[in-house]
């Protein structure tokens, strides 16, 4: 018998898509929110959660052996590893890859077609064409990260006529809708060659200010960033001081270091940044294909765990991800 919380707000169908999942002896328990879990009777008696349930409630949960996120990064848990000397964490990675890579193309196409200048001007009363418009037809983007996201990204990208270039770790898998694959010892001569570069890499020690001051100065003259990774992948200042150069011609930022940036700070109010406070996946609540991503795979791994078999997306914690 294995007694399961689910500390996300489900519809009915969402239960019984869970309940038809289990075994007949497993306890489903419903949760609204955190707090009602950690108030629990039944804390102790929890194997498995699906959910990010907090790092101080973890203790409570004597019999916890399994944790499945929502979520597709892991660092807010990975950063304290010793709690999970005895649980395995399995993410929602997959489920994401779709909306993440909508924003990314929705956020390249808005500063390159003047959208917000536009806006500004139609609010103004103004009529005339904006010069310096672009396309992202015939450009070349480099994508850190080849996993869901970055393959829907540059699956999207190639609809619109873009010659996709992906960093791996390893270039062994032909991956579709790339055009070249390299490894990271690669990176910065493709970086002085791309239109755009988008990162979709999780964040790690590996990756901590990957994009520093030297780094972000061998991009292309003009080129975009996009980050839909982790924040603290790109040094802030250094990614400041090139926008306000004209180094980089501009910048699509979900995901910034700090998180957020302080009201004051000069990204919030540059024309040429898009800045949005960590939404291009989409919570929970707010998208029902993610959710029922979201939910095919746990109920798989509710599925494998019945039978003892491996997990789907289990995080490596010397990795990071």
């Amino acid at each position: 018998m294995r007694t399961i919380a689910i500390t996300k707000k489900c519809l009915e169908y969402e239960k019984k898509l869970i309940l038809s999942s289990i075994e007949k002896d497993d306890k489903v328990l419903f949760f609204g929110n955190k707090q009602e879990l950690l108030e629990s009777e039944d804390i102790e008696n929890i194997d498995i959660v699906f959910g990010e349930p907090g790092l101080s409630t973890i203790p409570f949960m004597k019999n916890l052996r399994w944790i499945q996120m929502t979520w597709a990064g892991a660092n807010k848990y990975t950063a304290s590893a010793e709690v999970f000397d005895h649980i395995i964490l399995t993410s929602a990675s997959g489920a994401y890859g779709s909306v993440i890579s909508e924003y990314v193309i929705s956020g390249i196409l808005a500063l390159y077609r003047n959208l917000f200048l536009y806006r500004t001007q139609m609010k103004n009363g103004y009529w005339h064409k904006i010069e310096n418009e672009d396309t992202l037809e015939g450009k070349r983007a480099l994508i850190l990260g080849t996993g869901n996201i970055g393959q829907e990204t540059a699956k999207k990208l190639k609809c619109f006529g873009v010659y996709t270039v992906g960093i791996s770790r390893t270039t062994r898998d032909k991956l579709l809708f790339f055009d070249e694959l390299y490894t990271i010892e690669n990176l910065d001569d493709q970086l002085q060659r791309a239109d755009v570069v988008i990162i979709a890499l999780p964040g790690t020690a590996e990756t901590k200010e990957m994009f520093d001051e030297e780094r972000i100065n061998k991009m292309k003259s003009n080129s975009m960033l996009v980050n839909v990774g982790r924040g603290f992948v790109v040094n802030t200042d250094a990614l400041t001081n090139a926008l306000h150069k004209g180094v980089l011609g501009g910048a699509v930022l979900d995901v910034t270091n700090p998180e957020p940036l302080p009201e004051t700070h000069p990204l919030r109010y540059m024309g040429n940044v898009v800045l949005t406070p960590h939404i291009s996946g989409i919570s929970w609540g707010e998208n029902e294909f993610t959710r029922k991503r979201i939910l095919d795979i746990f109920c798989e791994n509710i599925k494998r765990d019945s039978k003892g078999e491996l997990l789907k997306n289990m995080i490596d914690f010397s990795k990071g991800y």
